[in-house]
């Protein structure tokens, strides 16, 4: 009987948790989905099936989650090797009774400094996390804003195509720009890469900040008074929780390509002609035709057409060969 009461406590804590999962793949799938169509200027137009916001949810995961993982496998082996460098230098004999010096001498200048001017390591400490902060937010979570509000690409003027993707990239420190990312974006999947980098970059910075959270809230840092200690804490955490809010839209705009199928569609008699363009959406009623040779994209009945082909699929930023046939 215990056996059976522990089997059901772990078959309904199994339930909870894929309940849990899927209502979080989901929301991230719709946030990702909605910048994807924004960006494409269709977010008001296009509605999305909800498999397919569980889908790209999942995507997101599988993408950030294997990422991440790279990193922190990288930084274990890079710690790996100093703690292996340490304990190899410090069978030196020298070398150690210098480092224990080192240390001692260390923690008596700390004590002293306590003594003399308690304040002052506390002062330093928050200047030094405000400093970092303002630093990570110029480098990371600014960008991170500013690309998720790129709209409406598929109504601008068609860039020149240039011969390699760097061109169109302005070195700086602090990643694209929402005009170098737009440009990249218009090129199609020709710069597919470079916008992905991009995400990792600022994967890099999501990273960063779960360190910095995990150790804010497991580390007793000697800010005085305590109660400025717990706003740290919770600032760091509100900035956080904004930084992974706004990954999602980030994917589906720098990662989510602008693929679609190609329908070809023929009237019924006494209709216009045959045209031929991404299928962008379909319902019961209507059909939504993205025409890329017009630039526009078009709602067309289901009563008049006759038959609906689907001939491949590509980019909608690739360029046009017509849209009619």
């Amino acid at each position: 009987m215990e056996l059976l009461q522990r089997l059901k406590a772990s078959m309904a804590w199994l339930g909870g948790a894929l309940a849990a999962l899927t209502a979080i793949c989901y929301a991230t799938g719709y946030y990702a989905f909605h910048a994807h169509l924004t960006m494409l200027g269709l977010g008001q137009v296009v509605d999305f099936k909800h498999e397919d916001m569980l889908l790209e949810g999942a995507r997101f995961f599988f993408t950030v989650t294997a990422h991440l993982l790279q990193m922190v496998l990288a930084l274990g082996a890079g710690l790996a090797s100093v703690l292996i460098a340490g304990a190899l230098l410090g069978e030196i004999g020298p070398l150690r009774r210098g480092w224990r010096g080192l240390v001692a001498w260390l923690a008596g200048r700390r004590a002293a400094l306590d003594a003399a001017r308690p304040a002052l390591v506390s002062t330093l400490l928050l200047t030094g996390l405000v400093v970092l902060l303002i630093a990570h937010t110029n480098r990371f979570f600014y960008p991170l804003l500013a690309l998720g509000r790129i709209d409406s690409l598929l109504f601008r003027a068609a860039l020149p195509a240039p011969q390699v993707c760097t061109d169109l990239i302005v070195l700086a420190d602090d990643g694209l720009s929402p005009a170098v990312a737009s440009a990249l974006l218009m090129q199609g999947e020709r710069c597919g890469s470079l916008l992905l980098g991009e995400f990792r970059r600022l994967l890099d910075g999501y990273l960063a900040l779960l360190i910095a959270v995990s150790l804010a809230f497991s580390v007793n840092f000697p800010i005085r008074p305590a109660a400025l200690a717990q706003v740290c804490r919770l600032a760091l955490g509100v900035y956080g929780l904004v930084y992974t809010l706004m990954l999602p839209i980030d994917f589906g705009i720098l990662v989510r390509t602008a693929v679609y199928p190609v329908a070809r569609i023929e009237f019924k008699q006494g209709e216009e002609k045959a045209v031929t363009g991404n299928l962008m959406a379909r319902n019961d009623k209507q059909i939504l035709l993205w025409l890329p040779g017009a630039r526009k994209a078009l709602w067309y009945p289901s009563e008049t057409i006759a038959t609906l082909q689907v001939i491949g699929q590509s980019n909608l930023f690739s360029q046009p060969e017509g849209d009619t046939k």
